[in-house]
């Protein structure tokens, strides 16, 4: 459509038209109906792009169609009465001001001799973190010509506007000193220069230190020979390893886990308390994503720090750290361990003032170097075992795309949708979804929705679920293996789920697919140590047994206590059947709602979840809540809660914010509905998260206490799987059970069920 350009596409009249359907001063009144979310442009709730267009076809634009609401299906039209107002201020927000009586006068436009400070002061105002590197003038000077010797104090180059005093530390003389400093403080912040993002594969480049506000140290350990002189790795070790040993010291630090890891990995064990600036800062805004030391200095100091790629570059030509002149890297590494240092008070601070600081010093501090631990020890992979069933599958798919190739009576590019959406729904005439910008769409649920409807349907589906599994398990794990340790070491994310929920990447060992069987497949890649067992440990239910506690839904409460199948009991309770009378189907529907509960689920859902209609979903779920009616009272008081106060919380204190329910919002129906979804769930799913850390935290204590050679290896959100010599088995099933099922005090008992085996999908009851 239109004239491409390398930037991206012209769309002239005629461009409009066949994307759209209407000429191009109707797509002001397109939005208006149906909205853009990505704009924050709300349109009339319940009508999407195809019924705008239809309407806009038939009477032109948005003044037309409200002339003429009487001659539109009620359905519709009831819709549009109660959107009036959304649809004209929507109008409003989409439509270019283009009549403001404004002077212009070019040379004015030109950015010079502008006041940088002012102009930063309005960027952290506004959030503007992105533009910062795009602000011309940028002060900042080569650290080279600071730093004439090594061992003399260097001023910070980059544009700080508070300078920092960083001394390079490359005698063992300063070295000594550096020691006797640390060793007579109760509080500094660290950091680490390493060359590689993977603290398991990272090799040390330097370390840096500071004590007090504005100064710092920077010991060099691996640069390259040509960028100046490193002290002895192994002369650093003696002299700091144990002052980053020594308890009650506090340690700040801005991703402490990958620090630890790197220092652990080195030789250097840190010891506790740990004080991590970004865990800090997520609990008080967790929805934020960027929580980078640059940008938490920049928004809460006024500081404006070197970027990382002022030092190695980027694309192509991006060094490592070690490949950067000791002179450059002091400065840059002496500002991190100092702006970590300026920030930890502050963010302690916040986190008391919100009520937060109990979270954060009983469950997400000590959970640092418990993961440090577990990411450190990872996993064995039989690569194998997966070799041969890389063999098996390429077999298979290349049977399926040669199926798919008869379906279709010819070959074509399967992986390209636009290819696709023609041999479907041009040439094979099945029933079409609505066009997107770039055709038709072949997304799962759209081949899905054409189950049964044409051979070719059920091929695809099956190709996508193979080539998904190659691509992303088969083939990509044995890559990831560790060359030193021959292990699977994944990275543990505390910042990554706004409920609290830890989440696994390099790689997500918590993704797998378990329902199908080629998904359990893969998991029977991960085994065992030699002579040993896995043993996994799964709280039952957990999010259920919460919800009694949190609701005190006394029906609930007494079913949990009696140790019924609690879906089963749901089922008699609701549908007034015997408990030994719950057919199948019966205990589904109820397990779905039960589910469904937690996640503020509505009758659509569960019908789309079931072989209900949307009215006997409805009759299940007004039932469940008159068997349970202090859930539904829950469900109210959350929502309420959550307009009055902005936030909802764990039962830990663990907040997550909705500012588009506080009242006089004017956030849509919509978004009002899925943010109420969210509010509802945050804190079952939230306590739960906080309860299976709390068991972590504890494991890894008694695993200490009890000099057990037992490892935690994963945690896969209420579930737990440790590394476990054979003869520690029955010492493991018994204090996993105590610890677990005893680590924090409901109203109905915590439950874990136990599987052992030689590796994670042939596991047997234990």
């Amino acid at each position: 459509l239109g004239r491409k350009f390398s930037e991206g596409v012209l769309y002239d009249v005629s461009a409009v038209r066949e994307r759209y359907g209407l000429e191009p001063e109707q797509l002001i009144d397109l939005k208006a109906l149906s909205g853009d979310s990505s704009d924050n442009i709300p349109g009339v709730s319940g009508v999407g792009d195809k019924t705008a267009t239809r309407l806009l076809q038939e009477y032109g634009d948005v003044d037309a169609v409200y002339e003429n609401l009487d001659q539109i299906a009620t359905r519709w039209r009831t819709k549009l009465q109660e959107g009036k107002a959304s649809a004209y201020k929507s109008r409003d927000l989409v439509r270019l001001v283009h009549d403001v009586d404004l002077a212009f006068d070019e040379s004015r436009c030109r950015v010079d001799n502008y006041d940088r400070d002012t102009a930063m002061e309005l960027f952290r105002e506004l959030g503007f973190w992105r533009l910062v590197d795009r602000l011309p003038g940028k002060p900042g000077q080569d650290a080279e010509q600071q730093l004439a010797l090594f061992g003399q104090v260097v001023e910070e180059p980059a544009p700080l506007p508070v300078t920092g005093r960083y001394l390079v530390v490359d005698s063992e003389k300063a070295l000594a000193a550096l020691e006797e400093t640390l060793s007579q403080v109760e509080i500094y912040a660290f950091d680490t220069e390493t060359t590689d993002v993977d603290p398991m594969l990272a090799e040390l480049v330097g370390l840096s230190f500071s004590t007090e506000e504005g100064s710092g140290y920077y010991i060099p350990v691996g640069h390259a020979p040509d960028k100046g002189p490193n002290l002895p790795l192994e002369l650093v070790r003696q002299r700091l390893g144990p002052v980053l040993a020594r308890e009650g010291v506090t340690k700040c630090a801005h991703n402490a886990g990958y620090d630890i890891t790197v220092l652990a990995e080195h030789g250097m064990e840190v010891a506790g308390p740990i004080l991590d600036t970004m865990v800090a800062g997520f609990l008080i805004t967790p929805e934020r994503r960027n929580l980078g030391l640059k940008q938490m200095a920049w928004e809460r100091l006024g500081v404006e720090m070197t970027p990382i790629a002022a030092l190695i570059g980027e694309g192509r030509k991006q060094l490592t750290m070690d490949q950067v002149s000791v002179a450059k890297v002091a400065p840059y590494a002496g500002a991190d361990a100092d702006m970590t240092l300026r920030l930890a008070q502050p963010l302690r601070q916040e986190l008391e003032d919100k009520e937060l600081l109990s979270l954060y010093e009983r469950v997400e501090m000590p959970l640092i170097p418990v993961l440090a631990r577990m990411e450190r020890y990872g996993i064995a992979l039989d690569v194998g075992y997966l070799r041969e069933m890389g063999q098996e599958l390429a077999v298979r798919l290349e049977e399926l795309e040669q199926a798919i190739y008869e379906a279709a009576g010819h070959s074509f590019n399967i992986n390209s949708t636009q290819q696709l959406g023609q041999v479907l729904f041009d040439e094979l005439s099945l029933p079409a979804p609505s066009r997107t910008k770039t055709g038709y769409s072949t997304a799962a649920n759209v081949l899905e929705s054409l189950s049964g409807k044409h051979a070719i349907i059920d091929h695809l589906l099956e190709h996508r679920q193979l080539a998904k599994i190659m691509s992303t398990y088969v083939e990509a794990l044995p890559a990831l293996v560790n060359p030193k340790t021959g292990r699977v070491h994944t990275s543990y994310k505390q910042t990554g789920a706004v409920t609290g929920r830890l989440s696994s990447v390099n790689p997500n060992l918590q993704n797998i697919p378990i329902r199908s069987e080629i998904g359990r497949q893969v998991r029977r890649a991960f085994v065992a140590s030699p002579g040993c067992w896995l043993l996994e440990a799964d709280y039952s239910q957990v999010e259920l047994r919460v919800l009694a506690h949190i609701s005190g839904d006394e029906g609930l409460v007494q079913a949990f206590r009696r140790g019924e199948d609690i879906h089963a009991s749901t089922a008699s309770a609701i549908l007034g059947v015997p408990l030994g009378e719950v057919t199948p189907n019966q205990r589904r529907v109820a397990k779905s709602i039960n589910f469904g509960i937690v996640y503020g689920m509505s009758g659509y859902g569960l019908a789309r979840r079931t072989e209900l209609s949307v009215d006997q979903a409805n009759e299940f779920i007004d039932s469940y809540f008159a068997r349970y009616p202090r859930v539904m009272q829950y469900l109210e008081e959350t929502k309420a809660q959550a307009r009055r106060l902005g936030y909802v919380e764990t039962l830990l204190g663990r907040r997550r914010y909705f500012p588009e329910l506080k009242r006089g919002s004017g956030a849509n129906r919509n978004l009002r509905a899925a943010a109420e979804r969210m509010a509802i769930n945050m804190p079952i799913q939230g306590t739960a998260a906080d309860i299976i850390k709390l068991a972590m935290i504890r494991m890894d204590e008694a695993l200490g206490e009890r000099q057990l050679e037992a490892q935690m290896m994963l945690q896969v959100h209420d579930e737990l799987v440790f590394d476990v010599p054979e003869d520690e088995l029955e010492v493991m099933r018994t204090l996993v059970r105590e610890v677990m099922e005893n680590i924090y005090p409901l109203d109905v008992p915590l439950r874990v069920e136990m599987n052992q085996g030689r590796d994670w999908e042939n596991m047997s009851q234990a």
